[in-house]
């Protein structure tokens, strides 16, 4: 459950790779159209991980540490994964053409 950030009311999330379903996700109570913000956390603790395998190639003792980072790192993307944080969808732009199917025809 995560919390709708225009009413403040709990949000049932769907499962984080239900493409289709973020893709209409709706408040119940506002009607808010919403979204998942991007998860922050993902593209730093990457960049750790990518320097944890090098640490790994130092020697027996580094590559265990660097194992256990490694499934902490990953238990943290999936917690951040799993809990996600809410945010407002933007409008749909208006268009700039119209079709005017009852006017005059010429």
């Amino acid at each position: 459950m995560a919390k709708c950030p225009a009413c403040e009311h709990d949000v049932a999330t769907p499962f984080f790779l239900n493409m289709d379903a973020w893709r209409w996700l709706t408040c119940p109570h506002c009607a808010a159209r919403i979204e998942r913000k991007d998860p922050r956390l993902v593209g730093g603790l990457m960049g750790f991980w990518l320097a944890l395998i090098a640490l790994g190639t130092l020697g027996h003792r580094y590559r265990i540490i660097a194992e256990v980072l490694m499934v902490a790192i990953f238990i943290i993307i999936l917690l951040d994964f799993m809990r996600p944080q809410l945010q407002l969808r933007k409008p749909l732009p208006k268009p700039e053409t119209t079709l005017n199917l009852s006017g005059p025809s010429h």
